[in-house]
């Protein structure tokens, strides 16, 4: 009888030497489909290749050893991601998604990346791209790393972006306002605390509970003059033109989507939507489907009269484009313009601009093309061309003036300080009573919010008006259509802007989601757990 020794010593070498057979299964090449979803990841060679998800342009990718490990480095991204191969490379596995082989290919030779580039360390090089100066990220970029391409194109983005200095009457406002409660040391009156006098230092120096005042009403005005500066209306970034046409091409030399439709984009900002098509042209490459590139052929039948014009008048008629957020826009009288999701929008011409307000508190704008067309210029219509289509009003009436005042910037205050807002709603300051609205719908206590949105609304302030509005689709017990007919009705000129937003509103839809919230709240109140009785003694 043999002894069963020799046996297990030949079981333990066979596995010995199987295992490193197993952990160094290396990467097949062909196109891998994640076995759910609809990502791909292309796998060319070794070390290069491509990954893809649903809506977005495909991004290239490489495979390193780091800390011992195989990772996946997304060059657009530089995030590293662990993979696993399986199956004799047939499957390969990246942060949980499982990619599957489709279509096997012959690989490429590995490419060697040179010393000291971008692509000899490609995690380290994009982890630092915020610090690299612009010539690393042109070169960085021209090596086919995307991510180096993008953060050039913020790089001059940023620095184009104009300054925009706080005012200092307000600034001094806010400071004066945020001291107005502190009861100074004697010794700091008589212009003492603004000269900085010894006399006044020193009895500031002595007093701790002063001090924390000071430092809290400091605080509270650099806090006050930066939300107001956050809320300044902002203004095109225009990038110099020898830049954008370095990005341009920097784009022809690496056709990534996402890097080409970023300088499409910037370029577009810019006003200068001929070179905007150039680079949507690189960008739109096979395999690119994103929703801009869907645009491109609307754009490039356009040709050389992509030239928007200055407005005069607004159109009349019915408008379509291919694909975007709305692709049909049908103007008819006193400046309502049907989109198809709503009832209806009211347009103007404005600076040479059709402006078309939305529920937002923004406007879509668009300018005339010599041929007839529509130009969406805004970042909602960006690159959509509008094509009449000889349907709809032949003759459309003048649109109406409506008397819209702005809000008033009268309480900066309110903006950082929480008593703030209801004292300047008590003295009549509108922006105080805006921001005590939001507020309470913030808490949910809607019904007193649209008591605070009425005030502003009645002083002819669209925010007030539209506010009103949201707070009828929140709470049950606001009834905004009714209030904006009684402000309209009292005005009398039928151009008060509650009559405005009172007519292009979609009120069985905004009436339906109220009670839908409705519905829902009573439901969360059913299903919430009987009180307990309290153990507190009486």
């Amino acid at each position: 009888m043999h002894s069963p020794a020799p046996r297990r010593r030949w079981l333990a070498w066979a596995l010995l030497l199987a295992a490193p057979m197993a952990a160094a299964q290396s990467l097949q090449c062909g196109l891998f489909k994640a076995d759910e979803g609809s990502s791909t990841l292309r796998i060319s060679s070794p070390n290069r290749g491509e990954q893809k998800h649903f809506g977005s342009a495909p991004s290239p990718v490489v495979f390193q050893q780091i800390d011992g490990k195989l990772q996946l480095v997304n060059l657009e991204y530089g995030l590293p991601s662990a993979l696993q191969v399986r199956d004799r490379g047939r499957t390969v596995e990246v942060d949980g998604t499982v990619y599957l082989l489709q279509t096997p290919a012959q690989c490429a030779a590995a490419a060697t990346p040179a010393a000291g580039s971008c692509l000899a360390d490609a995690t380290a090089c994009l982890d630092n791209r915020r610090e690299a100066t612009p010539t690393a990220l042109e070169a960085g970029c021209r090596e086919g790393v995307p991510g180096m391409c993008l953060q050039l194109a913020d790089r001059w983005h940023e620095e184009a972006k104009p300054t925009v200095e706080a005012d200092p009457a307000l600034a001094k406002a806010a400071l004066d306002a945020a001291l107005s409660g502190i009861k100074l040391p004697a010794a700091c009156d008589d212009g003492g605390f603004e000269q900085g006098t010894p006399a006044c230092a020193a009895a500031l120096e002595a007093d701790p509970a002063v001090q924390e005042q000071l430092v809290k009403a400091a605080m509270t005005a650099a806090m006050t003059e930066a939300m107001v500066t956050m809320t300044a209306p902002t203004v095109p970034v225009i990038i110099p033109t020898e830049r954008r046409q370095q990005l341009l091409r920097l784009c022809r030399e690496v056709p990534h989507g996402g890097f080409c439709t970023r300088v499409a984009e910037l370029s577009w900002e810019a006003g200068d939507p001929l070179q905007a098509v150039q680079a949507l042209a690189a960008a739109c490459t096979p395999g690119n489907d994103t929703v801009t590139c869907e645009r491109l052929p609307a754009l490039q039948a356009v040709g050389a009269s992509l030239q928007p014009q200055p407005a005069t008048v607004l159109p009349c008629g019915n408008y379509r484009a291919d694909g975007g957020l709305m692709d049909t826009l049908d103007f008819g009288d006193a400046g309502l313009v049907g989109v198809g999701w709503s009832s209806h929008l009211r347009a103007r011409v404005e600076e040479g601009d059709i402006r078309i307000r939305h529920d937002r508190g923004g406007d879509f704008v668009l300018r005339p093309l010599p041929g007839g067309q529509l130009l969406g210029l805004d970042t909602w219509t960006r690159f959509q061309v509008f094509v009449p289509t000889g349907e709809g009003s032949s003759r459309c009436s003048a649109p109406k003036q409506f008397k819209v005042l702005p809000l008033p910037q009268d309480c900066p205050l309110a903006l950082a300080n929480e008593d703030g807002a209801e004292a300047c709603c008590a003295q009549g300051k509108l922006q105080g009573c805006n921001i005590l609205g939001n507020r309470l719908a913030l808490s949910g206590n809607w019904l007193q919010a649209a008591e605070h949105y009425t005030t502003v609304c009645r002083a002819g302030v669209r925010e007030g008006c539209e506010n009103l509005v949201t707070a009828q689709g929140n709470g049950a017990d606001v009834d905004a259509r009714a209030t904006l007919e009684q402000l309209c009705k009292a005005d009398r000129s039928g151009l008060h802007v509650a009559c405005d937003v009172l007519g292009t509103q979609n009120w069985e839809l905004i009436t339906l989601g109220g009670a839908l919230q409705k519905a829902v709240d009573e439901a969360a109140v059913d299903d919430a757990p009987a009180p307990r009785n309290s153990n507190r003694k009486r």
